[in-house]
């Protein structure tokens, strides 16, 4: 609407300036015939020019819907071209008035109309056939080039010096109304911006992303597919609300669904929603790269989870959290994908045997353990080490499945490429992160695992097997209460 009412504005601006040059180049004609009786044909020009300039008036308002702008300037352009033609034949081409007159129509339409070869060409022909039907009809072929008298060549400095100034003007005020209408809509545009950044936040970041490009649209549609699925939950998470307060348990759930979310992002997984401290999150829509990949991508994604949860649980800890753990199941299968709801509301997601299979793996596993169905197993055992489980008869399906559980990602060559150590026992727990330690920070990393060792070693030489401390035979015999100092001192 900005932009419509600056062209309404700007037209009828120059329709003003317009008539004003209209009139002043009648004017000119009647002040060249002035030193003679005035006719008839003195004022055609006149006439001319106002019927000219009604002309330019319903070319705009009646034809602007049939024709673009650019086609209305060259009409225009044309007209004027013609008004022009009419008063050099009828001033027989005056030197001075002529030259100033071709001077100042050709400053104003170059600065303000961009006119194609099509244009001058059309308006050159127009002109010169108004030029001589003037000539012919009205002022004759006599006299041409002639000395100006000195009132119309003070007059032709003058309007030459009024038109520069009016375009001057005019052209400063379409700069501005520019800058106007360039800042309203660079403000538009950022308002845009930020409403799609917050918007994109309650959307998966894929399917955004498609919208934005044109390649999904918003509508009622779904679609079959063989996609990956992966559910996870927090063991634990509705005791744990019922013993925190509302802002230590706020604290927690976002501090983990966030680095979980940013995983997910890595990985390029569809985050589809979050089911309170649980997440669903596909692979293989909008965006794949081939199901195995897919289904290769969302185990990695699940490894990397686990681990990063290692951390949170450790940090937890020492802000005096309790200890939670993550349980994780995935399934590969085809799925309907696509939005459900109505016109009003839909969401982004998928349903299938697959969605509640992936579902009931999570349920089932145990505490860190990532649960897989056969189908994923067999598009990933070549790169990741697993364990095959019992089958089981999930919540829901009629026959047993058979289920697996990721261990780590096979290097296939040696263990010690791996960046990251996990091990957990009683009294004990490593958990090693190489991409996050510096090439400086190793000798200090080896100094602490080396007095550990020797800890261990020395913990193992001071006790027995049984775990009891180990005593020397000066200690044996000194101790009043060993069993066996008491029995040889009584047979010495």
């Amino acid at each position: 609407m900005p932009l419509e009412r600056n062209i309404n504005n700007k037209f009828v601006l120059e329709s003003v300036y317009r008539f004003i040059a209209y009139m002043m180049l009648s004017f000119g004609v009647l002040l060249y015939y002035f030193p003679t009786p005035l006719q008839m044909q003195h004022y055609v020009v006149a006439v001319f020019s106002t019927i000219l300039f009604c002309a330019t008036l319903c070319v705009f308002f009646l034809a602007k819907h049939k024709f673009t702008r650019r086609q209305i300037k060259q009409i225009i352009f044309v007209l004027d071209l013609c008004v022009l033609a009419a008063v050099l034949s009828a001033v027989h081409l005056s030197f001075v008035f002529s030259s100033l007159t071709l001077a100042s129509f050709w400053y104003f339409s170059t600065t303000f109309n961009k006119i194609s070869f099509v244009g001058y060409s059309v308006g050159f022909l127009c002109a010169v056939m108004t030029f001589y039907v003037n000539a012919f009809l009205f002022y004759g072929f006599e006299n041409y080039f002639e000395d100006t008298s000195i009132y119309l060549t003070v007059y032709s400095f003058i309007c030459f010096a009024a038109c520069f100034g009016v375009t001057n003007h005019f052209n400063k005020k379409a700069l501005r109304n520019l800058i106007t209408t360039k800042d309203y809509y660079q403000e538009q545009m950022n308002r845009y911006i930020q409403f799609s950044n917050q918007l994109s936040r309650y959307a998966p970041l894929q399917l955004w992303q498609s919208i934005m490009r044109g390649d999904t649209q918003a509508k009622i549609d779904y679609k079959r597919k063989k996609m990956t699925v992966f559910f996870s939950d927090v063991i634990g998470f509705t005791e744990l609300a019922e013993k925190l307060i509302p802002d230590d348990l706020a604290f927690v759930l976002n501090d983990y669904l966030s680095h979980m979310a940013e995983i997910a992002k890595r990985y390029e997984g569809t985050l589809d929603k979050f089911i309170g401290d649980g997440m669903l999150i596909f692979f293989g829509d909008p965006q794949s790269q081939g199901v195995a990949q897919d289904a290769k991508r969302c185990v990695e994604m699940a490894i990397a989870m686990r681990q990063q949860m290692h951390v949170l649980r450790e940090r937890w800890l020492k802000m005096g959290f309790p200890e939670l753990h993550i349980r994780m199941g995935i399934s590969t299968g085809y799925c309907h994908v696509g939005n459900y709801g109505s016109d009003y509301r839909m969401s982004y997601t998928l349903i299938g045997h697959d969605v509640n299979l992936a579902a009931r793996l999570q349920g089932a596993a145990h505490p860190d353990e990532i649960l897989i169905a056969n189908e994923t197993y067999r598009l990933i055992k070549d790169e990741f080490v697993c364990v095959p489980k019992e089958p089981m008869q999930l919540k829901g399906l009629s026959e047993s499945i058979q289920t697996w559980q990721i261990v780590d990602k096979y290097t296939g060559i040696r263990s010690d490429l791996q960046q990251w150590f996990d091990y957990e026992y009683k009294g004990f727990h490593l958990l090693l992160n190489l991409d996050e330690v510096q090439h400086y920070e190793y000798q200090q990393l080896l100094d602490v695992l080396e007095q550990m060792k020797q800890r261990i070693e020395t913990q193992q030489d001071l006790t027995t097997e049984q775990g009891i401390a180990r005593l020397d035979l000066q200690d044996e015999i000194q101790n009043p209460d060993s069993k066996l100092g008491g029995f040889e001192s009584d047979k010495v």
